[in-house]
Parts: C-alpha cells; structure tokens; sequence
C-alpha cells in the first residue's frame, strides 16, 4: 500500500515537471520548526506536538506553486496518576498547491501521508488546508510564518476501545521557516 502511494506521488510530480521548467518564478526550499496543538479527541491524548521540516515550492505559474514537503513530527503523549499515553511519533510527507494570493502571502493545500515512526501505529491519510506569510530578508532568502488546520485518518491503532474503527488525529499547526531561494 505505502509503495503504492510513493508511485503515484512520483507520478504526480513527473508530470508536472514540464509545468515547472516553464514557471517565471524562482524555485526555493525552506527549512523550519512547527508546532502542532491537538483539537478534538486528539487533546485527550497529547498537549502538544514539536518537529521539523523542509518545504519545497517549485513555480507553475506567476502565483501558483507546486509544494512538496516532508518532516518529523512528535505528539507527547498525556501522563497523570492513572494514565500513561505514549508519544506518538509520524513522518508526514505531503504533496499540495500554494497560491499566492497578494504579494508576501498565500494559501496552501496539500495532501498525503503521515508514516508512523512509533511501534503499534498506522500510516495515516495526511491533508492540510493553510494560509502563511513570508517576509523578506537578504537576497532570495524569506521568514515564512504559517497556520494550518492538519487531519491525519485512517483505520484504528489498536481495538482496545470499540467504539469506532476510524481513527483520526486533528491539530492546528503552526509553522516558522527560513526559505533560502534557489
């Protein structure tokens, strides 16, 4: 199932390749913190998440943007007297459209995978509706500052609770990226 995925993400990107070799903007790949703050069932679980990633946009057209991005992410998990949850560790890769909506800001869509990187898990189907920001530094380089509203779904971890098979992880994420221009 995971080798499928990875064929057809390549596929994807393969045959946006002549769009992107005719794009008027310059490529860049940015490489930042992010923060996730679970919501719904998920805040029963973990408070908080930390990780890293690096974000490639590859130019379609003046305002629209290819986006390939991959990552580390980390939920710690919950602990008091009664309950030990442990922490929940994914690798997202996501492949999305960034359309730059004014000049310095933009939103973003992006779908994909959230591998587990912690035993006892399951890859999860990953999409991501956003908004961000970028500022100008030296040169081509750029601070990006984004939000985002992350899903992660698909079927249960374990069957210890039978209340649903579906199992779905939601969480506001916030991102801070330095994106150097190629």
């Amino acid at each position: 199932m995971l080798v499928t995925k990875i064929k057809l993400t390549l596929i994807i990107v393969l045959g946006l390749v002549p769009a992107v070799l005719m794009a008027q903007n310059t490529p860049n790949i940015g490489i930042g913190g992010e923060i996730g703050l679970p919501s719904g069932n998920f805040a029963g679980v973990s408070a908080v998440g930390l990780g890293a990633s690096v974000k490639a946009d590859l130019p379609l057209a003046s305002n629209l943007a290819l986006s390939l991005n991959a990552g580390y992410m980390n939920f710690f998990g919950r602990r008091n007297q009664i309950l030990q949850v442990q922490d929940l560790s994914y690798a997202p890769a996501k492949v999305g459209l960034k359309y730059w909506l004014s000049e310095g800001f933009y939103a973003e869509g992006q779908l994909g995978a959230a591998l587990p990187l912690s035993r006892g898990l399951k890859t999860l189907f990953a999409w991501s509706p956003g908004i961000g920001t970028q500022f100008k530094l030296s040169g081509e380089n750029k601070l990006d500052l984004g939000i985002r509203y992350e899903g992660w779904s698909g079927k249960r971890d374990s069957n210890l609770i039978n209340t649903s098979s579906v199992n779905t992880k939601g969480f506001a994420g916030l991102r801070f990226a330095y994106v150097f221009g190629l």
